[in-house]
C-alpha cells in the first residue's frame, strides 16, 4: 500500500465499515493508535484551547428588533478567526433579511423560507433581520455522529472541533440541524495583512487562531480564544453599532444573557428537535438606524 496520511488512513477505515470501531473510542487519541502511518505536516497543528471553566454555561442572546443588519458582526469574525475570503467566500455568521410579519417561531430552515441573504442595503421599512452561527446546543446532534470525538462538547458549553483529528467525513454536517457547519473544499488563502472594513486598517491574521487547511469542518467557536483568556464576548458582539448581540454566562446570574433570560421572553430556533440551543432570541421594540439612533 502506498503511504497515506493519517486524515486518509481513517477515512479509508470508515469506508471497510470499520466507523464503528472509531465511534467505540470516541474521545480517545484515535489517530495516535496509527504509528506507522504518515504524518501530514500539511494539516495546521491545534492551537490548544485554553482551559475550560467548568462552572460556566456559555451562550448568546439576540435582539432582533434592534440588529439593523449591517454585517459589521460577519466581517469582524471573518478577520478575527481568520476565515478566508478565497478561493471560497465562507463565514461563519450568516444574516437574513426578513420581511414583517415573518415571526421567529416560524423559521423552521435555515436559510429561513422566503429571505434575502444578498441584500445591499440595511435596515429598510418592512423589514428586520436574523443573524446566526453555531447554535453550540447542550446536547449537540454533531457530537453524536463524529467517527473520531473530532467534535465535541466542552465543560463550558462550549461545542469546538479539534482540526488535527477531523477527517472530514462531514457526519457533522448533515446531523447538523442549523446548517451551521462549513467543510473547507480548498486550501484557503490568507494574505500578509487584510483590510479590515470597520477600522480602515490593515490587519494580519490572528496568531490565537489556527488557519484550517483543505478537507476539514469548521464554525463558530464564540471566540473560545477569546473568553477563556480575559476577553469576555466574542468579537462580533464587541463590534454591534445597536448591541443587539449579547453573550454571557448562564449560572452567572449577573451576566448579560442571565439577565434577558429572566427578564423578557426568548425563542429558540426549532426547539422541537430537544438540541437545547445555546442561541437566544428576543426584543424590545426598538428600532435603530445604521447610525444607532433610534427611530
Amino acid at each position: 500500500m502506498d503511504k497515506m496520511d493519517r486524515r486518509e488512513f481513517v477515512k479509508y477505515l470508515t469506508s471497510l465499515g470499520l466507523i464503528t470501531v472509531a465511534n467505540s473510542l470516541k474521545g480517545s487519541n484515535v489517530l495516535g493508535l496509527f504509528d506507522n502511518v504518515e504524518e501530514d505536516t500539511s494539516i495546521p497543528h491545534m492551537i490548544p484551547y485554553p482551559d475550560p471553566d467548568p462552572a460556566a454555561d456559555y451562550a448568546m442572546a439576540i435582539d432582533v428588533g434592534a440588529c439593523i443588519g449591517c454585517r459589521r458582526c460577519l466581517h469582524a469574525c471573518k478577520l478575527e478567526n481568520n476565515i478566508p475570503d478565497e478561493p471560497s467566500n465562507m463565514q461563519w455568521i450568516n444574516l437574513f433579511e426578513m420581511k414583517e410579519g415573518q415571526s421567529l417561531s416560524t423559521i423552521d430552515t435555515i436559510p429561513p423560507e422566503d429571505s434575502d441573504q444578498y441584500y445591499f442595503e440595511s435596515p429598510r421599512k418592512g423589514f428586520w433581520y436574523f443573524s446566526f452561527n453555531c447554535f453550540h446546543c447542550a446536547d449537540p446532534a454533531c457530537t453524536k455522529v463524529c467517527p473520531t470525538g473530532a467534535t465535541y462538547k466542552d465543560k463550558d458549553g462550549l461545542v469546538l472541533i479539534n482540526y488535527d483529528t477531523c477527517i472530514g467525513c462531514r457526519a457533522c454536517l448533515g446531523a447538523c440541524p442549523y446548517n451551521a457547519r462549513h467543510f473547507n473544499w480548498w486550501k484557503p488563502k490568507l494574505p500578509e495583512e487584510r483590510l479590515d472594513r470597520i477600522s480602515g486598517v490593515m490587519v494580519p491574521p490572528n496568531p490565537k487562531v489556527p488557519i484550517r487547511d483543505k478537507g476539514v469542518m469548521e464554525k463558530c467557536t464564540f471566540c473560545v480564544h477569546r473568553i477563556r483568556n480575559g476577553n469576555p464576548i466574542p468579537r462580533c458582539v464587541e463590534v454591534c453599532p445597536v448591541r443587539a448581540r449579547h453573550f454571557g454566562d448562564l449560572n452567572n446570574p449577573d451576566s448579560e444573557v442571565a439577565k434577558i433570560r429572566s427578564k423578557l421572553i426568548t425563542t429558540r430556533i426549532r426547539e422541537d428537535l430537544n438540541t437545547n440551543p445555546h442561541m437566544f432570541y428576543f426584543t424590545r421594540g426598538v428600532k435603530w438606524d445604521k447610525n444607532g439612533d433610534r427611530i
